[in-house]
């Protein structure tokens, strides 16, 4: 008997471990799962971020006066997009919210960007584009993406270089104290680069969303 009672027990210890080792397996499979989801919908979110501001740009370039202040949603119609409402659904995705506020910038004394007590530029805009959806049910992810758009078509001469019209980033940077000027795709890389971003010169970078920043270095 007490042998047949330790084969019992040995049985039961040895199921024991294999449901322990099976469900741990399961699981790891499961968070596996779930990491590659949300990397997938993280960077699909990203890609409708990105598309929100370029859409603005394209409204600022249709007319400055289209970049009212406020949350916005967008619509493309005939290849040409528009403001509609306060939020889209991109792609008709049935999943992502993208919202794009336009909010004033406030500049201080030497023209920087300050968050408050400064004076409305209003040439300038910050347009922000955020993309909110459930992961889960209980749980809401979002991807938010950053950029100044300026009011490029209202001409300025600021005595530049040689006091003629400004024309290019470079010549902004120069005119401004900086040794040189690039355009790149946003304020990080001017960061990267041991530059400052001056989105002031932004009116100057007229080479798509992967050159529309300032970066004024020495």
């Amino acid at each position: 008997m007490s042998n047949k009672g330790q084969s019992i027990i040995e049985v039961i210890v040895a199921m024991a471990i294999f449901i322990i080792i099976a469900s741990s397996s399961v699981i790891a499979v499961l968070g596996s799962f779930s990491t590659t989801r949300l990397a997938e919908e993280e960077t699909q979110a990203a890609l409708f971020a990105t598309e929100g501001l370029e859409a603005a740009q394209s409204i600022r370039n249709q007319d400055w006066d289209n970049l009212t202040t406020g949350d916005h949603g967008l619509v493309n119609a005939s290849s040409i997009w528009a403001f509609s409402g306060t939020s889209d659904d991109p792609n008709g995705s049935d999943k992502f919210t993208r919202t794009i506020a336009v909010a004033d910038v406030e500049r201080d004394e030497s023209g920087d960007v300050v968050e408050s007590d400064g004076t409305v530029d209003e040439d300038t805009k910050k347009i922000t584009a955020t993309i909110t959806w459930n992961f889960t049910p209980t749980r809401e992810n979002t991807v938010e993406m950053v950029t100044y758009l300026t009011n490029w078509q209202k001409g300025k001469s600021t005595g530049g270089i040689g006091g003629g019209e400004i024309t290019a980033c470079d010549q902004y940077c120069q005119s401004i104290g900086y040794s040189s000027g690039t355009c790149r795709a946003n304020q990080q890389q001017c960061e990267n680069s041991g530059e400052d971003y001056k989105p002031q010169g932004n009116q100057y970078c007229l080479g798509g969303s992967s050159e529309d920043s300032c970066c004024c270095g020495n």
